[in-house]
């Protein structure tokens, strides 16, 4: 399982090391395979802001920008991204900036920004996009930081590259540790610190009819729960900060109702799933498969069940497959999580 320190250390953050705390982790059973920054070394990129814009007189693809960086005189810089405008942050790799490359990890020295010109035009520094600061490039173009990134901070503290990810070994008798709550406990019992747990506020349930939920294996899954949520704008993009700690966490960005629930799964520990209320006919019933019969996952791949497995399933068949020894609740425009 990975796992972000920065996570934990918002639930429990002993005085330690990185070094440190993997190394307490291991010895309570809790192996580390790894440990590693989220980007590879690299410095001399800040936060600019892109004050103008002008066409290159000399090629149709290229821009002269003037970038503040916090310097007392604005940076010109020729880029070639299809996405710079006045007004935009990006990270600016500065003169004698050192940015990653493939070769560093053969032991080469990592790409060295310097003054140059191009085609005809002077360019003092580098405006980079996600890949230029080791991320992983979403768009084509620069990578824009939030209107509020201050002008100048170097852009490893301001993204939070540093931050140290542990790739940790759970053995199956650990399932409590199988997230940041559960690994948080246990460093709060090896230093003798408090779990300083976030605030959780509850909201009572609505009154809006939902599908009944009757659970048939009940040595599978001794309960599970459904909650309905209505009126939610499916337009809303998953906020940064939660995007950053999936990805780090191994799990891609899909929509906000499907990272909330994931965000929820590894914070707390509580598997969850969202379904859309419109699509589910009749109740929902938690039962075991039936012979031969068939999901649709995800990722569009079917599988043919054997009949040994728990699934989530209403009139019309299977929607869920949960493993087994899964006993937890979803989450949803219907909501169902499952509790042990």
């Amino acid at each position: 399982m990975k796992i972000s320190e920065q996570w934990l250390r918002q639930w429990v953050n002993p005085t330690n090391t990185s070094e440190q705390l993997a190394e307490q982790l291991t010895m309570a059973g809790l192996e580390i395979d790894d440990r590693y920054a989220v980007a590879r070394a690299f410095s001399g990129v800040v936060v600019g802001e892109v004050i103008s814009v002008e066409q290159h007189p000399d090629a149709d693809k290229l821009r002269v920008t003037q970038v503040n960086i916090g310097d007392a005189e604005p940076l010109q810089i020729v880029c070639g991204a299809p996405n710079v405008t006045v007004g935009m942050k990006a990270p600016v790799a500065t003169v004698g900036a050192v940015l990653p490359s493939d070769d560093a990890s053969n032991g080469k020295a990592g790409f060295k920004i310097k003054k140059s010109k191009l085609r005809g035009v002077a360019s003092n520094g580098m405006l980079c996009g996600a890949s230029e600061i080791d991320l992983v490039d979403d768009i084509d173009g620069l990578l824009e930081l939030p209107e509020d990134a201050p002008v100048g901070t170097d852009i490893r503290e301001y993204l939070g590259l540093d931050n140290q990810i542990l790739d940790i070994s759970i053995t199956p008798n650990r399932g409590d540790c199988f997230s940041v709550r559960g690994i948080a406990r246990e460093i709060s019992v090896i230093n003798d610190l408090p779990v300083q747990t976030p605030e959780i506020s509850a909201n009572t349930a609505g009154t809006a009819a939902t599908p009944a939920v009757t659970v048939d294996a009940k040595e599978a899954c001794p309960r599970y729960l459904l909650q309905s949520i209505r009126n939610i704008d499916r337009s809303i993009d998953t906020p940064k900060w939660m995007q950053d700690a999936l990805v780090q966490s191994g799990l891609r960005s899909h929509n906000f109702l499907v990272d909330v629930t994931n965000y929820v799964l590894m914070e707390l520990g509580q598997p969850l799933h969202a379904f859309d209320a419109d699509m589910i006919e009749g109740d929902i019933v938690v039962r075991l498969a039936q012979p031969d019969e068939t999901i649709t996952l995800l990722n569009e791949q079917t599988v043919t069940l054997t009949g040994d497995e728990l699934v989530i399933a209403d009139d019309k068949g299977a929607w869920h497959w949960l493993v087994s020894w899964v006993v937890s609740v979803a989450v949803s425009l219907i909501a169902l999580p499952i509790s042990l």
